[in-house]
């Protein structure tokens, strides 16, 4: 049966990862309890949010709604118009934000993370 999830509905909690340097917070929207996927809302706050890492068990999908991120060719305000794809397995992170920034994640599969640094 389908569900809405109303964002407000959903209090801001720390996120189990153990990878970020700054006071990120999350809403787990839904977990698929067989597979381990994952939907959150992701919140940034200024800084370099997190270490390099890898998700071996699941590719990740991440829309960022709004901020904006120091990027290396300059300052990329986020609008919602794209999404960033992580193939499993592949090292990423070091997100930089400038300001409070909010991202919608997705796991397909466990968000248990390997840190690569």
């Amino acid at each position: 049966m389908p569900k809405t999830i109303v964002f407000d509905d959903v209090e801001w909690e720390d996120p189990s990862r153990g990878y970020y340097l700054t006071d990120v917070k999350q809403k787990t929207l839904w977990v698929d309890e067989e597979t381990g996927a994952t939907l959150a809302l992701v919140k940034f706050p200024p800084g370099v949010a997190d270490r390099l890492h890898t998700h071996p068990k699941a590719n990740q999908i991440v829309h960022a709604l709004s901020g904006v991120i120091n990027a290396p060719n300059g300052a990329l305000v986020v609008d919602g118009s794209a999404v960033n794809v992580t193939p499993r397995g592949e090292v990423h992170g070091r997100g930089d934000f400038q300001t409070e920034s909010i991202a919608l994640f997705y796991w397909d599969g466990p968000p248990d993370s390997e840190l690569a640094e």
